[in-house]
């Protein structure tokens, strides 16, 4: 009793070990063919998700520096657009000028050609008064007979008045005949100004319809270049959108990656504080083996269990077992037994996630680590090692079992245990013995119960060792 006393103390300090590495180990304590809970995130795991985040922040931080190259060319093209806008805009405002001006001349030319009509006007009136005059001496001279050379002389009373008359008479055809001249010349002087004025006019208004024309084009011209420059204007909102929402998920991933940083700190913590923790139970272990060594010359080193079974004491040094790993680099875990009396897949309605390992005599028998690793779990407080076709209750239905990591990636597990001979923190070689083989938890037989995980997920062993 003294004995056993003092191993389920030390038991118990396994099982709070084991329950703090839970954070790190793929195993959650459930039934061994029931399902598992998500198990929590390995070192490995976190290190290849740090080393995926930091790919994609270089991988945005490019797309960034990418999309400033192109804002820059965006920024650039809407430079050139703006100076291209202020020379087109210079032009109209030549165009204006010059429309101005030619509008100023049009005005201009229009008083001149109105005024000429008016000049016109005026001198034909008095043409018309100067004809009507002419009309009238015409008529007076008709009226009198004095329309002929021969009734000048006859009605003259001597010659020097025949010679007055006639003189008189030529004078006045000859004023007449220049008046009517300067008259005639003047109105044809005044419509040929007024037919170039109107030329001119017309000249005029052409040239301002050419360059009304031309200031459409021009107008026409910057509202392309504002569409243009509107465009570069959207295309770098929408650079800078697109790089504010890059930034965005630049700094969510490198929160995530803080985050990886603080759980691996965190792990690697919790990894030294087992260590240490480990280490201390090894050597109160060491210490309680030598009083049991003690104990058990008095007593043949026997302790019954409530079943009739036994519960082997640890060796005080591990043993090994030359073992022939396969080419997966695991080696079979019951060296001297063969037999699978249950494969792994479906059971009973569940997954059997491992194989029962399960020859006649195997009570007793030596499980070794499979591969080399470090011991993650150990429970190893159940003494109900006999045949049962039900569940005791202890370690979840896998009895006294062991869970070994190997770096961080696989894991394995060795289930119904009559004992566990190793500690959470120990470091194990390939071959080296882990328990004795025996029927604890639910187990209708005795038998190694087998597993090989993959990042927390269970494979099937035999796609990686035989027997």
């Amino acid at each position: 009793m003294y004995y056993l006393k003092h191993i389920k103390k030390v038991l118990s300090f396994l099982t709070c070990s084991a329950i703090s590495l839970g954070i790190i180990a793929a195993y959650p304590g459930s039934a061994e063919d029931g399902n598992y809970a998500e198990a929590a995130k390995t070192i490995a795991e976190i290190q290849e998700q740090r080393k995926v985040n930091a790919e994609k922040i270089a991988s945005l931080e490019n797309k960034i520096s990418d999309l400033e190259g192109d804002k820059d060319k965006e920024k650039q093209q809407q430079a050139y657009l703006e100076e291209q806008t202020s020379i087109i805009q210079d032009n109209i405002n030549l165009l204006n000028a010059e429309l101005e001006a030619l509008s100023a001349d049009i005005k201009t030319t229009e008083t001149n050609i109105a005024n000429l009509d008016a000049d016109i006007i005026t001198q034909q009136t008095a043409i018309d008064e100067n004809i009507e005059r002419f009309k009238e001496r015409l008529c007076a001279m008709y009226m009198t007979g004095s329309d002929t050379s021969a009734s000048i002389v006859l009605g003259s009373s001597s010659f020097y008045d025949m010679m007055s008359r006639v003189q008189m008479i030529n004078s006045m055809a000859e004023y007449d005949d220049k008046l009517i001249n300067e008259i005639l010349t003047e109105i044809d002087n005044l419509e040929t100004s007024k037919s170039n004025l109107e030329t001119e006019k017309l000249s005029l208004t052409m040239k301002l319809e050419e360059q009304e024309k031309r200031k459409e084009e021009k107008t026409a011209e910057i509202e392309q270049l504002n569409e243009k420059m509107q465009e570069t204007q959207y295309e770098i909102d929408r650079i800078a959108l697109e790089q504010s929402e890059l930034e965005r998920s630049k700094e969510e991933i490198q929160e995530e990656q803080d985050a990886l940083d603080d759980e691996l700190a965190a792990i690697e913590a919790e990894i030294q504080r087992q260590a240490a923790e480990a280490q201390r139970l090894w050597e109160e272990r060491q210490a309680l083996l030598q009083q049991q060594q003690l104990q058990q010359q008095q007593n043949n080193n026997n302790t019954p269990n409530v079943g009739g079974g036994s519960v082997p004491a640890a060796p005080a040094q591990p043993t090994y077992v030359a073992v022939t790993p396969a080419e997966s680099g695991f080696a079979w875990p019951a060296p001297g037994f063969s037999y699978i009396s249950s494969p792994f897949g479906a059971r009973w309605g569940r997954n059997h996630n491992g194989i029962d390992i399960g020859d006649g005599g195997i009570m007793g028998g030596t499980a070794v680590a499979s591969q080399a690793g470090t011991v993650i779990t150990v429970v190893n407080n159940c003494t109900h090692n006999y045949a049962k076709n039900y569940s005791c209750g202890c370690g979840g239905g896998y009895g006294n079992y062991v869970v070994i990591s190997h770096d961080g990636t696989y894991s394995t597990l060795y289930g119904h245990l009559t004992a566990a001979w190793v500690s959470v923190g120990d470091t194990v070689e390939q071959g080296q013995a882990i328990g004795a083989i025996g029927c604890t938890g639910h187990s209708t037989g005795a038998h190694l119960h087998f597993e090989i995980r993959v990042n927390g997920g269970a494979q099937n062993p035999l796609n990686y060792v035989g027997p």
